[in-house]
C-alpha cells in the first residue's frame, strides 16, 4: 500500500455532491482505498489516502481528473546520531511507528509508518527526516 496526500482546492468543492462525484470517479477503477485523514485547512479540504501500490498511477489520474493536487506521500527515518530520545514526535504519531521503548529510547517502526509527516516538525534536532 502507498500513501497518498490529496488537497481539495475549496474552489472544487463547493458541496456533498464534489465530493461524491471524486468518490465515484475513483471507484468507478474497482479500487479499494482506506481513507486515514480527513481535515479541512485554510485552502481546501486534505485526504490522507491509502492505496494499493499497483493501483496509484490509475487513482492519481482519477483524482487529477477532478482537480484534486495530488503528492505521493514518502517515509521517514530517525537519525539516532541527532536524537535525543526528548518523544516530541511521539504524541503526534498516529500508528505509534514513534515510540519508547522499555529502556525510555525512541524507536521507529518503518512498518507501521503510514508516511503522513506529522513528526517531521515535532523534533527540535531535525533527526527525523523524509526519506
Amino acid at each position: 500500500m502507498t500513501i497518498i496526500n490529496c488537497k481539495l482546492p475549496f474552489g472544487v468543492v463547493k458541496s456533498i455532491e464534489d465530493y461524491s462525484n471524486i468518490i465515484n470517479e475513483i471507484l468507478s477503477y474497482n479500487i479499494t482505498f482506506n481513507i486515514l485523514k480527513f481535515s479541512t485547512g485554510t485552502s481546501g479540504v486534505n485526504l490522507l489516502l491509502d492505496v494499493p501500490e499497483k493501483k496509484v498511477n490509475m487513482i492519481t489520474q482519477a483524482l487529477k481528473k477532478n482537480d484534486v493536487i495530488v503528492n505521493k506521500k514518502g517515509r521517514v527515518i530517525v537519525d539516532d546520531e541527532k536524537c535525543i530520545d526528548c518523544g516530541a514526535c511521539i504524541s503526534l504519531c498516529p500508528t505509534d511507528a514513534l515510540h519508547f521503548n522499555d529502556n525510555n529510547q525512541l524507536e521507529f517502526s518503518y512498518e507501521k509508518c503510514i508516511g503522513c509527516l506529522l513528526c517531521l516538525d515535532s523534533c527540535p534536532r531535525q533527526a527525523i527526516e523524509e526519506m
